[in-house]
């Protein structure tokens, strides 16, 4: 099995950069998705080139969190508040029920647009994308968004989680047809998406140890100085126990998978 483990939120804070760095350097991560309003962006942007991670780093679209880059998605109330400030998930899903008018789409495919150009002025080729909070798997803003992608050439968007427990007939039914719309644009690289304990969880249950899967993780710094996941657990330690379930897995990147169709 083919396994990318991509660390989301580069660029969201120093400390969260240096559990990322640190994480890389234990060898238990593979690629990571950098925040274009993120307070540490600039710093994290040298931080990729010093390490040699320009290849291992995609974008991590933010349309939940912070100041937007252009002033046209800040003046839509679906999306920004009065100061201009993007609207928390939780707040904005319930507007997102209706279809979006053609000033919103402009706004958005700007905003999007103008997140990847700032990265790439700072030298970031971009190898895929990914969003924050996953705002990019719901259908009406997910597909503008890899419209965006295939117009601005970056190859890969991340599947909507396909493998772990608790999943309604209907989730699963929502997750099947993301996934197919996102294989139909081109733009898919992995078989399955989820966390650590969802592929960990899998493999022990005897499930498949073939295809390809992309592993979320969020790594933080804890108050002793060591690294933890947000989603649970020691990123290294997980990774290990990964290791040991499946000896041949073969940890790569999205520079080095082919589309899914």
């Amino acid at each position: 099995m083919k396994i990318i483990i991509n660390a989301d939120d580069f660029g969201t804070s120093q400390s969260t950069d240096e559990a990322i760095i640190q994480t890389f350097a234990s060898g238990a991560l593979s690629s990571t998705t950098i925040v274009a309003n993120g307070s540490s962006f600039e710093s994290a942007c040298q931080l990729a080139h010093e390490k040699r991670l320009l290849d291992r780093v995609g974008i991590h679209i933010n349309l939940t969190d912070g100041l937007p880059l252009t002033d046209g998605i800040r003046k839509c109330p679906r999306f920004c508040d009065s100061d201009g400030y993007f609207l928390p998930k939780k707040l904005s899903l319930s507007r997102l029920l209706f279809p979006m008018h053609t000033g919103e789409k402009l706004a958005l495919a700007n905003e999007v647009k103008a997140q990847i150009a700032r990265c790439r002025k700072q030298g970031l080729p971009l190898t895929h994308a990914d969003s924050h909070n996953h705002i990019h798997t719901e259908i009406m803003i997910g597909t503008l968004i890899m419209d965006v992608l295939k117009e601005e050439g970056i190859p890969f968007l991340r599947l909507t989680r396909n493998i772990g427990s608790n999943m309604s007939p209907a989730k699963k039914a929502y997750k099947h047809l993301f996934n197919g719309i996102l294989s139909s644009k081109g733009l898919r690289g992995v078989t399955y998406f989820g966390d650590f304990s969802d592929l960990i969880g899998i493999v022990k249950k005897g499930g498949n140890r073939s295809g390809s899967a992309e592993i979320m993780c969020h790594p933080v710094l804890g108050e002793n100085g060591s690294v933890r996941d947000l989603c649970g657990g020691s990123p290294h330690l997980l990774f290990k126990e990964l290791r040991e379930l499946i000896p041949d897995m073969q940890l790569t990147t999205y520079r080095h998978v082919p589309l899914i169709g």
